[in-house]
Formats: C-alpha cells, structure tokens, sequence
C-alpha cells in the first residue's frame, strides 16, 4: 500500500476519447437510488471503446500525477471488459494502473464510484459526467471535472472544471499542501 494520496481517474471521457468524440451524457434527471440496468450497451461495452485514442494530454497529465500520487482507474465498464481495458492502457499509457471495473450491471455508475471512491480513500477524482461529479464532490476534497459541452450546467464547491487533467496539478498540490483532510465520509 502506498503512502501517497489517492487519485481516481473515470476512463471514457477523462482518459479515453468517447464514441465519435461526443460525451454522450448531460447527467440531468439521473437519481441516487436508481437502480442500473441491463441493456445493449453493458454486454457490448468491452469491444466499444477499442479503438478509441486517448484524450489530448491525457498520456502526459496521467504519467505526472502517477509520479506523484497513488493513481486508480474507476470505470463503469463492467469486468468482462478487464482484458480490453487493460490492453488499452498498455497500448496506449505503457502501463496498466489499478483498474476498478465495476461487478455488475445492477449499480450504476455513480453508485459504484461513490462506493469506491471512499473505499479507496480518495483525495481527488477525475470525471465527465456532472450527475457523478456532483455527487463524489461530496466525498471528497476535490473533483476535477472535464470540460464538456453537456456537463457546462454543474457548478459546485468541490467542483473544478479543467480541460485538461494536467491543468489540476497545480490546484492539487496547493490543496494539500494547504493541509486538508485526506478524505471526507458520508
């Protein structure tokens, strides 16, 4: 286990390059107790981000904070997409860092990244979706959330919006040099 601070990273839209380029959702509506759903998308989901390329910067931004905090993947792509993902990483990164994918179809995917988050004791989260951000933005210091068109509506205290993740370094590491809490509860 390492001392370092826990960083979380959401793949699809934070690491890797959405579908067509387009963050598909606004996160409006969703709710906290709903319960997930198996659809067309869950069982095909490990063969549709193959061919997907990294986000701008996201290579560079990764490997900097990975010298300097513990970092994690949390991604709603369920385990049958493990094989994939990891290749991906290796491809793409050179690496392949702790990979959480979530177990079943029946969490969503805000629920599964809240539960992990505090499971991991994370510091800081990466993520697109503003229904998630908004949420983790509760559990711990500091999500920082990538700028796109759909998710433009969420504004919050914990919430910082970056275009890209090397732009939260700075902001990080005054954060926690400024001495706040390692992680919050619920």
């Amino acid at each position: 286990m390492s001392d370092r601070p826990v960083l979380t990273f959401d793949m699809d839209g934070v690491l890797c390059r959405p579908p067509f380029g387009i963050n598909p959702g606004s996160g409006r509506h969703k709710r906290r107790d709903a319960q997930g759903t198996r659809n067309l998308l869950w069982v095909s989901e490990r063969w549709r981000y193959a061919l997907r390329r990294p986000m701008p910067g996201a290579v560079d931004g990764f490997r900097a904070f990975a010298g300097r905090f513990d970092c994690k993947v949390m991604s709603a792509r369920g385990e049958a997409a493990r094989p994939m993902t990891e290749a991906w990483f290796r491809r793409h990164f050179g690496l392949v860092p702790e990979v959480h994918l979530r177990p079943h179809w029946g969490e969503t995917s805000a629920q599964f990244k809240a539960r992990k988050i505090l499971e991991l004791g994370a510091v800081a989260h990466f993520e697109d979706d503003p229904f998630t951000a908004q949420w983790l933005s509760e559990l711990v210091q500091a999500v920082f959330l990538v700028d796109w068109g759909r998710n433009r509506w969420l504004e919050g205290p914990n919430v910082h919006r970056v275009t890209g993740i090397r732009e939260a370094l700075p902001l990080l590491e005054g954060m926690l040099a400024s001495g706040a809490p390692d992680h919050y509860s619920i």
